[in-house]
């Protein structure tokens, strides 16, 4: 192994983002405004099949809806052992079923369950952050 390699590991690292291809902010279908922004990336046309099948398979429901919906991804703690968030899961399936019911595509994916009374400003509370981009 290079030894230069264990000396960059011990550096800190520059944040990172990645650039992912996507709509334009102004882009527009018949006048009013796109919102599947990024998720038009993966299912608008027929460069990722087996990303195409996957979301087929997890429950959209047709090609109209596979082009044009945007895709929203509801964070939700599913941890019962914690009487401060214990409900959330279920407060997170009525966001859900509200999303859907303004045509998006509602993905629901749970994260860490936090208690500020047992960790005391642990880093734990970011997660959210870090799952959706990466920070």
């Amino acid at each position: 192994m290079d030894p230069s390699n264990l000396e960059k590991q011990s550096l800190p690292e520059e944040p990172r983002f990645l650039d992912f291809p996507h709509l334009s902010d102004d882009a527009t279908r018949d006048g009013k405004p796109l919102l599947n922004k990024y998720s038009s990336t993966i299912t608008k046309g027929h460069d990722f099949p087996g990303a195409q099948a996957m979301l087929y398979a997890a429950g959209v429901p047709n090609v109209e809806a596979m082009k044009n919906c945007p895709h929203v991804g509801i964070a939700s703690v599913w941890w019962e052992g914690n009487p401060c968030n214990m409900h959330l899961l279920d407060l997170g399936k009525i966001v859900k079923e509200s999303v859907q019911k303004q045509g998006m595509l509602a993905w629901q994916y749970n994260t860490i369950g936090v208690s500020d009374a047992i960790t005391m400003g642990g880093e734990g509370r970011d997660n959210i952050q870090l799952l959706t981009d990466g920070s």
